[in-house]
């Protein structure tokens, strides 16, 4: 096998007559240097097992399988993952066709995880969420467009603070690994893509239940927080706010982190 990824992934294209499709965000990593930036960030000792979300024709795949860890590679694209059956035959990894937005995240039952991809442009978000709010994991790096990235990397009081900044923010830092051009992928998209990973504090995990809330204090970033749950499913008013000693007429983005984790333990507890 040879060692180039560009090299490789354009031999397989030829070989197994495919077209990248667009409809599922068929950008491949042919880059071998940003390739190894994205594996080294990996925290491999502490993991027992690495899930790959999208590993298309295998650029992250192969490293991966060379660190002796187990790898479950899950991608809805029939043919990439035939392809994929084909080209590696190991012990040590297992690929699955599936919608991985539809998957039961249970199934993988280690208890030092890591999920890893470059995940399709569309539903970058549907996959944030269901990792963040479905799963416990040590690690998750991903790979999207840089101006998603700079949205989910938090800065305080910032007007684009969102529900996504925050979570991540609560669970642990998101670190910004690598920057990638355009021409390190094949074919090239027509933006510029960002690494990103976290490894979540110890203990600290988020559930539906917390999305939804910090979802509903940004739910209109204009207007403020007593607004936002104004007619929304939880009963949180200016008095509430004023008990806890926050200002009701702030928006969203002008609360702390702690600020909002208060407001999210108080709506819980008074469920």
């Amino acid at each position: 096998m040879e060692d180039n990824t560009r090299k490789r992934t354009i031999n397989w294209i030829n070989k197994y007559g495919v077209t990248p499709q667009a409809r599922f965000s068929q950008n491949f990593l042919v880059d071998d240097k940003q390739i190894k930036k994205i594996i080294e960030s990996l925290p491999i000792d502490k993991l027992e097992q690495i899930i790959e979300i999208g590993p298309g024709m295998g650029s992250l795949t192969f490293p991966l399988i060379k660190t002796n860890k187990k790898v479950t590679a899950i991608d809805f694209d029939r043919n990439m993952i035939n392809i994929l059956r084909n080209e590696f035959q190991h012990e040590n990894v297992q690929f699955i066709q599936e919608d991985f937005l539809k998957l039961d995240l249970s199934m993988f039952h280690v208890k030092h995880k890591g999920y890893i991809g470059n995940l399709p442009y569309q539903i970058s978000r549907d996959l944030i969420k269901k990792i963040m709010c479905e799963t416990s994991f040590d690690y998750f790096g991903f790979m999207v467009q840089k101006e998603l990235g700079e949205k989910l990397l938090y800065k305080y009081k910032s007007p684009n603070t969102n529900t996504y900044s925050v979570l991540l923010k609560m669970l642990g830092e998101l670190e910004l690994v690598t920057e990638l051009n355009p021409i390190d992928f094949y074919p090239s998209p027509r933006v510029k893509s960002w690494f990103l990973k976290i490894e979540p504090k110890n203990g600290c995990e988020i559930d539906g239940e917390t999305f939804d809330i910090v979802s509903t204090i940004f739910r209109n970033p204009k207007k403020n927080i007593a607004n936002n749950f104004k007619n929304s499913k939880y009963e949180f008013n200016r008095e509430n706010f004023e008990k806890i000693g926050i200002s009701s007429s702030k928006r969203g983005h002008e609360l702390s982190i702690d600020n909002i984790e208060q407001i999210v333990q108080i709506i819980k507890k008074s469920k």
